[in-house]
């Protein structure tokens, strides 16, 4: 008798945990990312836009998924990330991050330039040839495992900036050596365009980019949401091959 009950009551939290599961999975997914400005996420008018923030839009949408966004600077938006307290855009991969996330296929793939002040120019082919230097890049930022182990040896020192604007007027001031900006020449001049105190005359862009760099959806492995990330990149793969991707991403042209 009394065993028979203990079975029963097992089956029953079984059940309800199961429902639990279910409707957690079933609330509305809350994606954070970077408030850096135009193109890639940006706030226009309350909401989020930029078209990363438009192509993850469109796959949600695709697989009727109901999500919010939130956007911030990217040293909280990771921090929320890895806490599990929200998804996050525009994630890069590199090996610590891959013990920590499940990861979308890529959402886009862009160059990381490296922009200097006009009459400063360096040749620049490997990340040795940064030695020395001063590079602005986003607070928490990792650009993969060569960015990670060459600062990690002191080839170079980060100086963190809250957004690619600030880090221009960085390198305008001598604060700084160089800054890293993408998506490519695009994505520098609409950074540039995006504030008159700047204009391009006052920058050089060196030719060979840093890397480049895909960008990723990226779910904290403690949620479970492997499932989710599966549809997800199912969804994605068609953005990519009716040409949804191409046609956001030249909306900001």
């Amino acid at each position: 008798m009394l065993l028979d009950i203990r079975k029963r009551a097992s089956v029953v939290l079984m059940l309800f945990s199961i429902i639990l599961g279910n409707s957690a999975h079933s609330q509305p997914l809350i994606i954070t990312g970077p408030d850096q400005g135009k193109p890639k996420y940006f706030i226009l008018n309350g909401q989020a836009s930029g078209f990363i923030v438009d192509i993850t839009r469109w796959v949600l949408t695709d697989m009727q998924y109901p999500a919010s966004f939130k956007l911030l600077p990217w040293k909280r938006a990771y921090n929320n990330a890895l806490k599990g307290r929200m998804a996050i855009i525009g994630l890069s991969k590199n090996s610590n991050r891959l013990k920590i996330f499940d990861y979308s296929h890529p959402l886009y793939f862009g160059s990381l330039m490296i922009v200097v002040k006009k009459g400063h120019e360096f040749d620049f082919q490997t990340v040795l040839d940064l030695q020395g230097k001063r590079i602005g890049a986003s607070h928490g930022a990792s650009y993969g495992d060569v960015f990670d182990q060459a600062l990690l040896n002191k080839v170079f020192e980060v100086v963190p900036h809250e957004n690619p604007a600030q880090g221009l007027k960085l390198v305008l001031n001598n604060r700084i050596d160089a800054v890293f900006i993408g998506p490519g020449i695009r994505g520098v001049k609409s950074f540039i365009d995006s504030d008159d105190s700047l204009n391009m005359d006052q920058f050089t862009v060196l030719t060979k980019p840093f890397k480049v760099d895909a960008k990723h959806l990226g779910i904290h492995k403690s949620l479970n949401m492997e499932a989710f990330i599966q549809r997800f990149n199912l969804s994605l793969d068609k953005a990519w091959s009716t040409g949804v991707v191409d046609k956001l991403i030249d909306n900001y042209d």
